[in-house]
């Protein structure tokens, strides 16, 4: 089956990505272009394939859908995002297992990385060169997938109006707290908050805590995580919305290195996460469900466990759109 092969090719290549020469010079050169994508980040969405690849995932992804013993290669264009380090793999995987030839187009932020990928991926697979195309140009795509901001959402429904298309815009994560989490568990909740300095779609940006809640529990246990303040482009962030805060007077709790602001708001930007009281789990349900739009992960005790909002399965897709079952019915 050619389709267990690339998966299994793919976990190859990003395995070896902390002793192959080439992994490191790409490495190198990928945060010199993005200084969001530093050594400890690209490190961390690289092992987390590696993980997702496993056969045994793998096999069991597999086993949800029907596959083509053959490749159909229409054509499936997909714009990448590159808010973190390989966040477009997964859409290149699904269009190449579904049978298209995939042309890319890749974001400017995570450019290296995935040009790196993609080529070495066609080397160790020579039947990809035709199947994999990286270009600008969309014209006479049979399909599309294209990831941006609300705003270049619009652009994207209007210009892939003709063909099947998958958008995606702007989400987050959130939170969930009982009040009776471990420090463990707590520190591990500090990772879905700052892995990746919080730039993913899956880093949790709001909590919901229970009224009465002890910050301080919280704070103490995100302690051995202050290191992050020392980046600079995520220290600028956090001293400009610290002081946006203090200028306007609002109410608002600070440890150093992260503001906590409360608000109904799920997004908030870098250096900041948002919270909110509850009394009733009902209360939370209820909020879940009016934002579910706007919600990409839930991390909590009945949830997605604390510390693996970035390690996704290979079948938990983006928006919770079934990828790979949209490909193969088209």
């Amino acid at each position: 089956m050619w389709q267990l092969r690339l998966t299994e090719t793919l976990r190859q290549i990003i395995s070896t990505h902390t002793t192959d020469e080439k992994w490191a010079k790409a490495k190198s050169e990928a945060e010199l272009k993005n200084r969001w994508f530093t050594a400890e980040s690209v490190h961390l969405a690289l092992n987390s394939w590696v993980t997702a690849l496993q056969h045994d995932s793998v096999t069991k992804w597999f086993s949800y859908y029907s596959f083509a013993a053959e490749p159909h290669l229409k054509t499936l264009g997909i714009v990448m995002a590159g808010n973190i380090p390989l966040v477009g793999l997964h859409d290149l995987l699904c269009g190449l297992l579904a049978g298209f030839k995939v042309r890319v187009k890749l974001s400017s932020d995570d450019e290296v990385l995935m040009k790196h990928l993609i080529e070495t991926l066609q080397a160790e697979m020579p039947e990809l060169q035709n199947r994999i195309e990286i270009s600008s140009d969309f014209k006479g795509l049979d399909s599309a997938i294209a990831t941006g901001s609300n705003n270049t959402g619009r652009y994207f429904e209007y210009y892939f109006r003709h063909i099947p298309h998958l958008l995606r815009g702007h989400r987050n994560g959130v939170a969930v707290l009982n009040g009776n989490e471990t420090p463990e568990e707590l520190l591990a909740l500090g990772h879905d908050v700052f892995d990746h300095f919080g730039l993913g779609c899956r880093n949790v940006t709001h909590l919901f805590i229970p009224a009465g809640y002890d910050f301080k529990l919280l704070f103490d246990a995100w302690l051995p995580l202050g290191d992050i303040i020392h980046h600079n482009k995520y220290a600028n962030n956090y001293h400009y919305h610290r002081a946006l805060l203090l200028m306007n007077l609002d109410k608002h709790l600070d440890n150093g290195f992260v503001v906590l602001k409360e608000t109904t708001d799920i997004y908030s930007p870098v250096g900041v996460v948002g919270y909110q009281f509850y009394t009733q789990i009902n209360e939370v349900n209820q909020v879940l469900a009016e934002r579910a739009q706007k919600i990409q992960v839930v991390c909590g005790a009945g949830f997605v466990p604390f510390g693996q909002a970035q390690h996704p399965q290979l079948w938990d897709y983006a928006d919770g759109v079934d990828t790979l079952k949209w490909l193969l019915e088209i």
